[in-house]
């Protein structure tokens, strides 16, 4: 089981500048199809200052700062038996390709299930451009514990 007292805690925030070849990359892994997130010509013509982010991409720069194998290292949760179980998106402004993001995560909560068989951590991702709040994720995170037989 993992230590409730890490509840709370926060990475130093970061930035990380948003590249258009990994854009393109992701977009390409994910089968996206729309060229307005890799043709600047085309974003432009869309009313984009830049080519836009898919939303999912955050999930790509998030690793950028702090993977969520790192962060469960910071914490001391062993990552033998750890899965990613969800992961939801608020957008709160777009991003483009050159924007430079700070990101921070926070670990929300941690809640145990089936008699202490599964620990849940809830990690809260801040992604910040400039003073404004751009968009923020709220991933669970499940461990399968080792239960002892009572």
């Amino acid at each position: 089981m993992t230590d409730r007292s890490r509840v709370g805690f926060t990475t130093t925030p970061t930035r990380v500048r948003i590249d258009g070849w990994r854009v393109r990359l992701f977009c390409q892994a994910t089968r996206e199809t729309d060229p307005v997130y890799w043709d600047e010509a085309l974003a432009r013509a869309a009313g984009h200052r830049a080519c836009p982010v898919p939303p999912t991409f955050l999930k790509a720069i998030e690793g950028e700062h702090f993977s969520s194998a790192q962060l469960m290292t910071l914490i001391e949760v062993p990552l033998r038996g750890v899965l990613h179980a969800e992961q939801s998106f608020d957008i709160h402004a777009p991003m483009h390709v050159g924007d430079e993001i700070e990101i921070s995560r926070t670990v929300a909560d941690i809640h145990d299930k089936k008699e202490g068989a599964f620990t849940f951590i809830v990690v809260d991702t801040h992604y910040r451009l400039g003073a404004q709040a751009a968009a923020t994720s709220r991933q669970t995170i499940l461990v399968r514990n080792a239960v002892q037989p009572a």
